[in-house]
């Protein structure tokens, strides 16, 4: 492995891998802090949505609370801290559901968690954060996800990893 590049949260290395046949893959991949995915049930029937403003894009977007997990060496308290700062609630029962990733490419790992039980417990949200706080049924929140006009693919693949789980039982 040989370091390309390195700034604040990224790196960008050069790996190789070996495939089943001997031979070896090489390419550039990007390491970055893993995230937390939240679906946070208000109750039996809503779940918290976040409708965010992202710069980049230059518009908003529907989005679970989500956020890297990186000031932590637990996934499920990075969760908590993540819920906490973008709803100010805190979850007296937060339970692992699945991870996934985006592409080999990308060295991150999505965890999806299910919070409920939620108590008011705010947390300072990120100075340079553009947040709106609004309560979804399951539907709504898939719905509202897919139509945004940029789409945060973690939370849309959350969403349906949630329902199919649910609906197969």
């Amino acid at each position: 492995m040989d370091e390309l590049y390195s700034d604040k949260d990224w790196q960008v290395i050069l790996e190789s891998a070996s495939l089943p046949d001997g031979r070896e893959k090489r390419t550039s991949r990007v390491k970055r802090a893993d995230s937390a995915h939240i679906i946070a049930f208000k109750n039996q029937e809503t779940i918290l949505m976040l409708r965010e403003y992202r710069p980049y894009y230059g518009a908003y977007t529907w989005m679970l609370p989500s956020g890297r997990i990186d000031k932590e060496g637990d996934h499920i308290v990075g969760a908590q801290r993540e819920l906490q700062e973008e709803t100010g609630f805190r979850a007296n029962f937060l339970e692992f559901l699945c991870k996934t990733n985006y592409s080999e490419s990308l060295i991150a790992t999505n965890y999806v968690y299910i919070a409920s039980d939620l108590v008011k417990d705010p947390l300072p949200q990120d100075d340079d954060e553009l947040i709106e706080v609004h309560e979804c049924t399951l539907e709504e929140a898939l719905d509202k996800v897919l139509t945004s006009e940029v789409v945060h693919t973690a939370s849309a693949y959350a969403l349906f990893y949630y329902r199919h789980q649910t609906t197969k039982k």
